[in-house]
């Protein structure tokens, strides 16, 4: 038996020597021919070709013939080839073939005869194109797509592939129209061309191509204004240039046309809101509103409305407290309208913000928040952010007690939820301010870890200040003195925080808080609105404590006052560059560069996307 199993495994072996000596030569072949040893691959690819004259025998003989300029051994193979296998796409092999020996006439007979030859097959007609791409023939490429054309019947129009290839050859005007016609073809492409013109227009320097992209759209709109499709694709491209307002314009005049219930418009007012654009998120809300109470999103546009409001208001300098006022008054008067319910939930969330922080009004807020957490129904997360809301209140008027309660239950209901690890971290500040620095360090030490970047750094931060200021070296009085100050900072008792931090500075002299002192009368500066007496102390701290921990800090809060406050980008944009450049390891160095990039117009904004009525946040 074993010896017919030995004679079964040895015929076996001689079977299979044939085939792996072939795939040994196959694998040889092409070795040689990557390394350019031509010769030898050559030796190979004839041998292989007289055995199998398939399709990747013949292009490796095809290309050893080339390389090594035996153009009439080239020219026999072809010729050879296309008798047994008749695709078209030899005929442009022994067009390169004549090329490559100078016979320009016959190579541009065999070109067209590649062209004349196409079959009825889409996939055929784009394969010969690249051919002729590949061997840097676009003008070919072009012919090849317009001859499929008529040969298919104009069933499919090949203008995302010409379009691809004028784009190529730098002829923008040609490109644009090309995508614009596949939209003639079929609309459903409209995602498609988006991304193909975001890859081949920069829509932050490219004057020339975006004007010929908005003159043919406009066009397109007047000669055909029911079709919709290229008002759309004129929106996105107004957002791509930041141009809100005339995207409103457009979208207004489609969801007329449509007889749509405004999606649209409400799509845009919730990106206008995330792109700081709150006037012309108010005026899409403002047109959502005029379609009456039977239209789905009223209430959600009446609330949208005054938040757009208000965001315009709170960044304006100095704040119009006569506006902000009246914007209260609307908010009441929206609520008496609407009710206290689960859809007026951000409204008065919203107005008790505006109570708190920007009319003064802690008691008032105190009221609204509560009788947001009154609302039944409204869901748990929900109820959490308004619980921090209010413990925040309760801060700032000095229920700190009820406050830390109010964090813990949050905490607890959220343990690994961004929301929990918010409501840590204001229990950590609260155990900081009571002077509790051993318990608030424990807390921080967990909140370092953080998945909520913002988080994790204002806990580095809290923490950093504790350990640098709290140590054997130290005494306990003036940490303790510096949290008290912090709490009235926070409660806006500014001048009883200032008289503190008179007095570290006077009875502890040269104390290693110096630096934080001064970053703390700067802040109560800008809360009092006093800018110029904000940068003194700031440009005071970077004099005397450059390579302090709170340099970078007070660079970031500078160059942003310049910003937004003063109007000053030149300065701004030089104090995030000195930040970049000399604090490489800071925690303000992400979103410094993101504004540098921006002050410098090199931004390239990525949530500029088709605006799409399906999606509402």
């Amino acid at each position: 038996m074993k010896k017919y199993l030995g004679l079964f495994s040895l015929l076996l072996v001689l079977t299979a020597l044939p085939a792996f000596s072939q795939t040994s030569d196959e694998q040889l072949a092409k070795y040689y021919l990557e390394s350019g040893d031509y010769e030898k691959a050559l030796l190979y690819y004839e041998n292989l070709y007289d055995k199998n004259q398939n399709s990747a025998n013949y292009n490796g003989l095809y290309s050893c013939y080339m390389q090594l300029e035996s153009y009439k051994d080239a020219e026999k193979l072809v010729k050879k080839h296309m008798k047994k296998y008749r695709s078209n796409t030899y005929y442009i092999d022994l067009g390169a073939v004549y090329e490559a020996q100078g016979d320009k006439d016959d190579a541009e007979d065999a070109y067209r005869e590649a062209i004349e030859n196409l079959p009825k097959s889409q996939g055929m007609i784009i394969r010969t194109a690249n051919e002729f791409i590949k061997r840097s023939l676009p003008e070919l490429a072009l012919d090849t797509y317009e001859a499929g054309k008529k040969i298919l019947d104009n069933s499919y129009p090949f203008s995302y592939e010409m379009a691809g290839l004028y784009g190529s050859m730098g002829n923008t005007e040609k490109m644009i129209l090309a995508y614009l016609d596949l939209l003639e073809y079929n609309e459903s492409y409209l995602q498609t061309i988006q991304n193909a013109l975001n890859r081949s227009i920069d829509f932050e320097t490219d004057e020339d191509s975006i004007e010929l992209l908005r003159v043919e759209l406009l066009r397109r709109v007047q000669k055909s204004p029911e079709k919709t499709i290229y008002a759309e694709l004129l929106t996105w491209l107004f957002l791509q240039q930041r141009d809100f307002n005339s995207a409103f314009i457009q979208l207004k005049a489609i969801d007329k046309r449509l007889g749509e219930n405004g999606q649209r418009l409400l799509s845009l007012a919730n990106l206008c809101l995330n792109n700081k654009e709150f006037r012309v998120a108010a005026k899409c809300y403002e047109y959502l509103v005029e379609k009456g109470e039977e239209n789905p999103y009223y209430v959600y546009a009446r609330a949208g409305e005054l938040k757009a409001s208000f965001e315009d208001l709170r960044r304006a300098f100095p704040p119009d407290t006569s506006a902000l006022e009246k914007l209260d008054e609307k908010y009441a008067s929206l609520l008496a309208e609407l009710g206290k319910n689960r859809e007026t939930i951000g409204v008065l969330r919203q107005k008790a913000q505006l109570e708190a922080y920007y009319l003064g009004r802690l008691k008032d807020a105190n009221v609204t928040l509560n009788d947001a957490l009154d609302v039944r129904g409204i869901p748990e997360e929900m109820r959490g952010e308004i619980k921090l809301d209010l413990a925040r209140i309760l801060i700032a008027r000095d229920y700190i007690w009820d406050a830390s309660i109010l964090c813990s239950q949050v905490d607890k209901a959220f343990k690994n939820d961004v929301l929990g690890y918010e409501a840590k971290f204001l229990n950590a500040k609260i155990s900081y301010y009571n002077g509790e620095f051993n318990w608030a360090q424990a807390q921080l030490d967990i909140l370092k870890g953080s998945t909520s970047k913002l988080i994790s750094n204002d806990a580095i931060e809290l923490s950093l200040l504790i350990t640098d200021n709290l140590n054997l070296d130290t005494i306990y009085e003036p940490m303790l003195m510096f949290s008290r100050a912090d709490l009235y900072t926070t409660q806006r008792r500014f001048e009883s925080a200032t008289t503190t931090l008179d007095s570290i500075v006077s009875e502890y002299p040269g104390h290693a808080l110096a630096d934080d002192i001064l970053l703390k009368r700067a802040r109560i500066c800008e809360s009092k609105l006093d800018l110029e007496c904000a940068i003194s102390y700031y440009e005071e701290l970077l004099a005397d404590h450059y390579f302090g921990i709170n340099a970078d800090n007070a660079l970031f809060r500078m160059a942003e006052l310049y910003q937004e406050k003063l109007n000053n980008p030149d300065k701004a944009q030089e104090l995030y560059k000195d930040l970049i450049t000399d604090f490489p390891g800071s925690l303000f160095v992400v979103e410094a560069r993101k504004r540098f990039r921006a002050l410098r117009g090199d931004e390239v904004n990525s949530e500029m996307r088709q605006i799409n009525p399906e999606k509402i946040p």
